[in-house]
C-alpha cells in the first residue's frame, strides 16, 4: 500500500460547495489525494473506478488506495490523476448556469415542476451555451451510475464541463466525485444499521430526491446510456483493493451493495 506524508503540504481551499462531500485533499504536482471526513469515501472512490474499466463509461477518472500522513497519524485515502490540461479549467454547471442565466441551476430546477423537463433544459442549456452535443445521454450515464452505486452527491456544484482559455472550447469531464457512493456517511449511514433501510433512506440528486424516478426521466428521454460487464468475482477483486485500509465490516458492506445493486440494475448487464 502506498503511503504519503502530507503533514506539511498546504491543503487545497474547500470551494464550498453546498454538498457534505468536500473531502480534505492536496495537489502534488498532477496528483490529487483526499482523505475521508464522512467514513468510507476514499475506498467508494477506488472501487468505483475500478468497476468502471469493465463499462462502456470511456472517460473516468481512475483512484488508487493510499495511506496519507496527515495531523500526526495515517488516514485511508486516494490518489488521481488531474484531468485537466495545460490552460483547461473546470466549469459547473452551477457557475455557467449562474453566468449565463443570472442565478444558480440548484435554484432555477425547482421552478419547474417535471423531472423530465429538468433534465431536458439542463442538456439544452449546456448544449446552447457550450456547442457540446449529447449531453442529454451525458447526463443519463451520470444518473444511471448514481442510481447503481448510490451517489447522493451529484449536486450542481459536481457536474461539470472543461473549457480551454486558449482554444475556447469546451469538452465534457471524466466521470468523477463518486466519493459519497455506497452508503459511504456512517453518520448518516451506520454500518450497523440494516443496509436496505440505508438504501430506502438516501436520497438522489438533482433533478428528483427518487434515484428511480430521476432514471426513468432520462432513460425515456434519451435511452438507456450505462453497459456494465463486471462480474461478482471483479467486485471482489475492487474491494480487496482497498481491505489494508478499512476493517472488515465496512468491505463486507460495499460489497454487499454492490450485489444488491447488481441484482437490481440487471438491465445494465444485458
Amino acid at each position: 500500500m502506498k503511503r504519503i506524508d502530507l503533514d506539511s503540504a498546504p491543503k487545497e481551499k474547500i470551494q464550498g460547495n453546498t454538498s457534505k462531500g468536500d473531502q480534505p485533499k492536496w495537489k502534488k504536482g498532477v496528483f490529487w489525494y483526499k482523505i475521508d471526513h464522512m467514513g468510507y469515501e476514499s475506498l467508494s472512490e477506488v472501487v468505483v473506478s475500478k468497476l468502471l474499466a469493465k463499462s462502456n463509461v470511456e472517460s473516468y477518472v481512475e483512484y488508487s488506495p493510499v495511506a496519507v500522513h496527515y495531523k500526526g497519524k495515517d488516514h485511508p485515502g486516494c490518489v488521481s490523476r488531474s484531468f485537466r490540461k495545460k490552460d483547461d479549467m473546470t466549469v459547473t454547471l452551477e457557475r455557467l448556469h449562474r453566468a449565463y442565466n443570472g442565478k444558480g441551476l440548484a435554484s432555477a430546477l425547482p421552478d419547474i415542476p417535471d423531472v423530465s423537463e429538468r433534465i431536458r433544459y439542463t442538456a439544452r442549456f449546456t448544449e446552447d451555451i457550450t456547442g457540446l452535443r449529447n449531453v442529454g445521454e451525458y447526463l443519463t450515464i451520470l444518473i444511471e451510475l448514481d442510481a447503481f452505486f448510490l451517489n447522493e452527491d451529484r449536486h450542481t456544484n459536481n457536474i461539470a464541463v472543461i473549457h480551454n482559455d486558449k482554444t475556447l472550447k469546451f469538452e465534457f469531464c471524466p466521470v468523477f466525485d463518486n466519493g459519497l457512493a455506497l452508503l459511504s456517511d456512517v453518520g448518516d449511514y451506520p454500518v450497523e444499521r440494516d443496509m436496505f433501510d440505508c438504501i430506502r433512506s438516501i436520497k438522489a440528486k438533482p433533478f428528483s430526491t427518487d434515484f428511480d424516478e430521476q432514471l426513468d426521466a432520462a432513460e425515456e428521454l434519451y435511452g438507456v446510456q450505462l453497459h456494465l460487464t463486471f462480474t461478482k468475482e471483479d467486485v471482489r477483486a475492487a474491494v480487496d483493493s482497498v481491505r489494508e485500509l478499512y476493517p472488515d465490516e465496512i468491505c463486507r458492506r460495499a460489497e454487499e451493495i454492490i450485489l444488491e445493486q447488481m441484482r437490481k440494475y440487471k438491465m445494465f448487464f444485458k
